[in-house]
């Protein structure tokens, strides 16, 4: 009985070992966190606002008006993320996944395009200090599909990068 007992305690010992110390490094790896959100320019006068956390990324531009006239909306968010991958040292993020982008234009002449599509996305974030305004940096690259017609690519080319210095809101990488 005794054998017994001390083989479930030195197994016990072993996996609890295992889990504390051996597996340390991979309780820190858990502990590591990103999020963020904020506006930044897309180019001058162009603002867009961003969210994102290891479970979810968004990006919209929630109103425009282009150089010829046409009222412009985008809204972007993701279906699934695939990978996430955080660099405390270097206070970085990369997130990867899916989400769906959706343009609404209004042209200059009363008509209308409503343009959705599903992508591939790369979001990308550095914590570069504090305040986040001025510091702290976001990007989020999606590719786009040249079909016939009217499309988002036929807007933004792929791959598409939205990327920008945050002029308000914070990024933490930890």
């Amino acid at each position: 009985m005794k054998t017994t007992d001390t083989s479930s305690s030195a197994r016990f010992g072993w996996m609890a070992g295992a889990l504390f110390g051996i597996a340390g490094l991979g309780v820190q790896a858990q502990a590591q966190h990103a999020s963020g959100g904020g506006t930044y320019f897309v180019e001058p006068g162009l603002r867009s606002e961003f969210q994102f956390n290891q479970a979810h990324v968004q990006c919209k531009i929630g109103h425009a008006v282009l150089a010829d006239g046409t009222v412009f909306q985008m809204f972007m968010f993701s279906t699934s993320v695939d990978s996430v991958t955080v660099d405390s040292a270097a206070k970085t993020v990369v997130i990867t996944g899916t989400m769906v982008s959706i343009v609404n234009l209004r042209f200059p002449d009363g008509t209308t395009a409503h343009l959705r599509e599903t992508v591939p996305y790369v979001a990308y974030a550095k914590d570069g200090g504090k305040p986040g305004a001025g510091a702290d940096f976001f990007s989020l690259t999606v590719d786009y599909i040249d079909t016939s017609g009217l499309d988002q690519f036929d807007l933004f080319g792929s791959p598409a990068t939205f990327s920008g210095t945050l002029h308000t809101g914070n990024v933490r990488v930890r």
